[in-house]
């Protein structure tokens, strides 16, 4: 009687479990990327979508911010000290902007200040870039802008770079520096367009609160 040869042939694995959790766990992977891109793309057009008036009575579409490779916003008020001393860095800042082809532009929140005193700011130290109303604090809640002269650098995407102070000359209210040692917002905007960290990317803006 011949014994009964073993069948040695390697039986399939059934892997169904292990399948439908790969499947699943990548189901679940791409929902959180899309979950993400969604929410990046959410505050991209949060603010892109906003559109405020020029004192001179023109619209302003965040949107064109896309166009430039970074944008620049100012909080600032009329009457405000501070907003007054850096009259004349404005313009600077401004004319190195431009050779940047950096967008700039200037937002006076609330309705306290009438359109001629802004104008007369802005004739005073002949600044050229837009300014821009917010008088339902549309931007300053967008931005949650708190103070002026309070900086924002803006990528092309709508995402905030840096904030806070144009540099550290005014370093508490009523004290100051002989001269600025620290230019946060000019550090920022020359290393982000070099694709560079932009290491200091907030400091607490010292100024006007505004109301």
């Amino acid at each position: 009687m011949h014994a009964t040869k073993k069948d040695l042939t390697p039986k399939p694995v059934r892997t169904f479990g292990a399948t439908k959790f790969f499947f699943s766990s990548s189901i679940l992977t791409c929902f959180i990327i899309l979950s993400s891109c969604l929410n990046k793309n959410e505050s991209f057009s949060s603010l892109f979508k906003v559109s405020l008036s020029t004192v001179d009575h023109q619209e302003f579409s965040f949107g064109s911010f896309a166009n430039y490779r970074a944008s620049v916003i100012i909080f600032l008020q009329p009457e405000c000290p501070f907003c007054s001393s850096y009259g004349r860095t404005l313009r600077s800042l401004d004319s190195v902007f431009k050779s940047k082809n950096v967008k700039m532009v200037a937002a006076v929140a609330g309705k306290f200040y009438p359109d001629t005193q802004i104008m007369d700011y802005r004739e005073k130290f002949n600044l050229s870039f837009p300014f821009l109303l917010d008088p339902d604090f549309v931007l300053k809640k967008k931005l949650n802008a708190s103070v002026t002269p309070e900086a924002f650098l803006i990528d092309g995407k709508g995402n905030t770079i840096y904030r806070g102070m144009i540099d550290n000359w005014g370093y508490e209210i009523g004290k100051v520096r002989a001269h600025a040692t620290e230019f946060y917002l000019i550090d920022a905007v020359n290393n982000f367009l070099a694709g560079n960290p932009v290491i200091i990317d907030s400091t607490k803006a010292v100024g006007c609160y505004i109301e």
